[in-house]
């Protein structure tokens, strides 16, 4: 991560504002130096490897929101793309492809 990190300005001044004054302001400083330490050390989660891609989409969420009539159209598009969902029909299909429990009798 730290490799990440020394390159792109973007994320170098995303990850410096959590130890900087105005996050630990209002934040624990212990716990805010902790999580910078372990983004630039360790980051099992591998959080800034994306962190650019995630801040250009996010730019670009905003600026479609802005534009009320292509966010309505792509959030009923979004909808309309998701398909049939049943918790029931869900439950069942866990349970025949991987629990395999009997069913109870309700009496």
């Amino acid at each position: 991560s730290r490799e990440y990190y020394e390159k792109s300005p973007v994320i170098k001044e995303a990850v410096d504002f959590i130890i900087g004054e105005e996050c630990q302001a209002v934040g624990h400083k212990r716990h805010l130096t902790r999580l910078y330490n372990e983004l630039l050390n360790k980051d099992w989660f591998m959080t800034l490897i994306d962190l650019e891609s995630y801040i250009a989409k996010k730019d670009e969420i905003f600026a479609a929101y802005e534009d009320r009539r292509r966010w309505k159209k792509m959030m009923l598009e979004n909808i309309a793309h998701a398909g049939f969902f049943s918790s029931d029909r869900t439950i069942r299909e866990y349970n025949n492809d991987i629990w395999h429990l009997k069913e109870l009798d309700n009496q």
